[in-house]
Parts: structure tokens; sequence; C-alpha cells
């Protein structure tokens, strides 16, 4: 029991480490910004995502089910700067959080049958945490 307790108390005390192991700004100031879109260096780097700048989204549905796959790409306007490195996201390139943290996702799909007879819905919702 003292070892299932010890065991416990060593993976909460990993997880709160990791998750309060943000980078440090004075590391992640020298790293080069790309925006979405263009090269991405081969080292490390952070990810911008510019307000008001287009972005590209590719949606495919595809299966044994289907004797024709479908794909379209919808165009996504970020409505604030969001700067990504790894795991890590931040507003203002200062404070960083786990992405999972800063952007809630939720995805609804609906397929056609006998309790939905309409046509199929996906649909995907990104939110910052703050306007939730």
């Amino acid at each position: 029991m003292k070892s299932l307790i010890a065991a416990f108390l060593l993976c909460l005390l990993s997880t709160g480490l990791a998750s309060a192991a943000a980078p440090a700004y004075e590391k992640l100031a020298k790293l080069p910004v790309v925006e979405f879109g263009e090269a991405v260096p081969e080292t490390d780097h952070i990810l911008l995502f510019p307000a008001g700048k287009p972005i590209t989204i590719t949606i495919t549905i595809e299966g044994t089910l289907f004797s024709r796959t479908a794909s379209t790409i919808l165009m996504v306007t970020p409505s604030r700067e969001i700067l990504i490195y790894r795991e890590w996201a931040s507003l203002d390139g200062i404070k960083w959080i786990l992405k999972s943290d800063l952007i809630k996702s939720d995805v609804m799909a609906k397929i056609p049958g006998y309790n939905h007879p309409q046509p199929g819905i996906l649909k995907v919702r990104m939110d910052l945490a703050e306007t939730r």
C-alpha cells in the first residue's frame, strides 16, 4: 500500500513539474520566429500564426464505407496572434502555457442515420481558454 501511495505521489509531482516547466523567455527570445506557411528550419523555432492572416485547413472524409473520398480546403483567420513552440503556446511571446490550456477544441460529427435523417455535420470549435 505504501508503494502505491508513493507511486501516486511521484506521478502527481512529475505531472506538476512538467506543466510548471514552461520554457524560459530568455531561451525562446533567441529562437527564429517562422510565420505559418514559410519554410521551417531544421533547428528549434517558434511558429507564428498572425492575427488577420488566413491559414488553410484540409478536411478529408475517407474510408471503406465510401466508394469515393472527398476533400476540401477551408480558410480560417486567427483573431489574435498565436505563437507555438513545441507543446507550448503564447499570445504575447512572454507568457507561455501548454497549448491545451490556451486553446480548447471540440469536434462534433453527426452521421446521417435513423436519429439524424439530415445531411451529415462535421463541426470543429476552437476557443482561447480565456473566452470560454
